[in-house]
């Protein structure tokens, strides 16, 4: 896709209270440096999108908004050669995928 000029980064990693607990797999995605306007969030395995999509409606405001959104992972899907990343959607053209990926089981 076309150069975006901003610095938006987005970061998925495992929840480390979720994952003290054991008996569920919560992931986080991290996203900084964004700018005002409806987006969502949606998290994939192996490349593939959940069905559910986060929506976010951001105010407007002078600086960069961070925000963090929480995705369970379906029991269906832990399996250890699963990797997970997250992606924002912005407007109709801007995408982020995380630089990261992360697995469940083992790293």
């Amino acid at each position: 896709g076309p150069a975006v000029s901003s610095t938006t980064t987005v970061l998925i990693r495992r929840s480390l209270p979720e994952l003290l607990k054991g008996d569920s797999a919560v992931l986080e995605c991290a996203i900084t440096q964004l700018s005002s306007s409806d987006l969502y969030v949606t998290f994939q395995a192996n490349g593939v999108d959940f069905p559910e999509k986060q929506y976010v409606d951001l105010p407007a405001s002078k600086g960069p908004h961070s925000l963090t959104r929480r995705f369970s992972i379906p029991k269906s899907h832990w399996k250890t050669d699963n990797t997970f990343t997250c992606k924002v959607n912005q407007g109709f053209s801007n995408s982020w995928v995380s630089s990261s990926k992360v697995k469940l089981f083992g790293e």
